[in-house]
């Protein structure tokens, strides 16, 4: 049985790697009138943002039934192609891990030990459809799994710019049928300029994914996230991951120092 903390946070790995709540409306105001197509041309937009490189210091907490802790976590980016993140305790490096499309290698340094698995075993370990690019995209603040040539619904809600991947009867059937498909929620902030929270619902396990950016910021002309919280719900907890972005750089070559020390076994 390997052991539970260390997949904890090579779950958090993935998540910070994978209707929206609605918190009332009692003050809200609404917002002026978009139509559909507007949104999603906003959509499109934000999906489609070129870099080549990006690197954030990012403070992070989790905390669940088990575990409340604190540490940083550096994240660099090769676009398409490889995403390192490492995560400090004290200043002392813990947890190095390498993503790439197909597969997620961690180094336990405390342990001493080696983690490596196909993106399937984490899909099936967790029944969350985890792919590559997801990662790249709730770092970088972007549209999770959008699809530009995908149908997309307006959710009903006049405070709110919500696009859904569902019409809300096709959620319903889904649910009851008991089928695997990911419900994907988008809410555009208000002046339509980025994304204010994205919502995943998984209705096999009942688990649901909610992201939300707190504050952006502009780096190098890319508005990037700034503050971001993460609630994840599942049948058995509640997970919450609280992310403060720091030197934030984009379009500078980044080195990724990662290496798997010859002596370093198999994590149990």
């Amino acid at each position: 049985m390997r052991n539970n903390k260390f997949y904890a946070i090579s779950l958090l790995v993935l998540v910070i790697l994978t209707s929206c709540s609605r918190k009332g409306t009692e003050d809200a105001e609404k917002v002026t009138k978009h139509s559909n197509l507007e949104l999603r041309d906003v959509l499109d937009s934000l999906s489609s943002v070129e870099y080549e490189w990006f690197y954030a210091k990012i403070s992070t907490k989790y905390k669940d039934t088990a575990m409340n802790v604190s540490f940083k976590t550096s994240v660099r980016i090769k676009k398409d192609s490889l995403l390192n993140t490492l995560i400090t305790y004290a200043r002392i490096p813990v947890y190095n891990t390498l993503l790439t499309k197909d597969s997620i290698i961690m180094v336990d340094k405390r342990a001493k030990c080696v983690m490596h698995e196909s993106l399937d075993y984490f899909r099936k370990e967790y029944a969350m459809d985890v792919e590559y690019e997801n990662a790249e995209e709730m770092f970088f603040g972007a549209p999770i799994a959008y699809d530009s040539e995908m149908k997309y619904y307006r959710v009903n809600d006049p405070y709110s710019y919500t696009i859904c991947s569902h019409r809300k009867r096709d959620i319903k059937r889904n649910v009851r049928k008991d089928k695997r498909e990911i419900v994907t929620y988008y809410t555009l902030s208000n002046d339509l300029k980025s994304l204010k929270s994205q919502k995943i619902e998984s209705p096999q396990d009942t688990s649901v994914v909610l992201i939300e950016y707190k504050q952006r910021e502009l780096v190098s002309g890319f508005f990037v996230p700034k503050k971001i919280e993460i609630t994840i719900f599942t049948p058995r907890q509640e997970i919450k991951v609280y992310m403060d972005y720091k030197k934030t750089r984009i379009n500078h070559k980044e080195k990724i120092h990662f290496v798997v020390p010859e002596k370093y076994e198999e994590c149990k």
